[in-house]
């Protein structure tokens, strides 16, 4: 617990600058981040193509972060019909394969896409996104750790228990939900308050959606970058999910 806590200090230092002066410092993390993450996806297919698919993974990634709306349905089906061709002409490469690299393509440039968005709205905002997230791990972990006694889903996560999952929404519920009333004005508070409600529950789906990737290939962690915490891809699991699903939820309500 205490290398997790100091861990989480030292990452908070990392990205505090990039999100507080904006520009290329956050766009530069953000291609870091995205191309470490795709590094890390790729790397579990051990003893395999590798590399070359590290690189059209994260020009993926990056591609589809960085295109219009208006190409979007002319460039997916492009992606597709080069993802099937590579399946025919690469012997390493399986249809399982490239629906795995389909889908974490579109998860992680939907999530760069929306943490845009979500930063044009303002920093109690980010806050308020980021308590919802991680507000419910840290939750989730303490409870479970304390008070956990009935495993939830043992084959994806063998360690997660119902009291953690109720402890982790109750805190990210909570927490987020005193931001969205004390500081964000610009967003209506009822629907913050029924964001808020979902959005704990979001982060626990996206965490187990990437625990089970992790439980497929028959690894604990996507990478070991952060003492504590694993990969990037360990740190963020949650958080691309509930980026889309706010993403998404402005979309309606603005």
């Amino acid at each position: 617990m205490k290398q997790r806590f100091l861990t989480g200090i030292i990452l908070l230092i990392v990205v505090f600058f990039p999100f507080y002066y904006g520009g290329m410092l956050l766009r530069a993390l953000v291609f870091a981040t995205c191309a470490i993450s795709a590094y890390e996806l790729i790397d579990l297919r051990k003893g395999r193509t590798k590399w070359g698919l590290i690189i059209f993974v994260f020009l993926s990634i990056i591609g589809f972060y960085n295109l219009s709306e208006n190409y979007m349905i002319i460039t997916v089906t492009i992606f597709l019909i080069v993802l099937f061709l590579l399946t025919i002409m690469v012997k390493d490469i399986q249809v399982t394969d490239i629906c795995y690299i389909f889908t974490i393509s579109m998860i992680l440039s939907l999530a760069a896409k929306s943490l845009v968005v979500v930063y044009d709205q303002g920093y109690a905002v980010l806050i308020y996104l980021a308590l919802a997230c991680y507000g419910c791990d840290l939750g989730a972990y303490l409870f479970g750790y304390f008070f956990g006694k009935h495993k939830m889903i043992e084959r994806i996560s063998p360690k997660k228990t119902w009291e953690g999952a109720i402890g982790g929404w109750a805190t990210g519920f909570v927490s987020s939900l005193i931001v969205a009333y004390l500081f964000i004005h610009n967003i209506d508070f009822d629907m913050l308050f029924l964001c808020s409600i979902f959005l704990p529950m979001v982060a626990q789906i996206g965490d187990l959606a990437f625990s089970s990737i992790k439980r497929y290939y028959g690894v604990k962690d996507f990478g070991n970058i952060f003492p504590g915490h694993g990969g990037v891809l360990d740190r963020i699991d949650s958080l691309v999910f509930c980026l889309m699903f706010f993403n998404a939820f402005l979309m309606m309500v603005m």
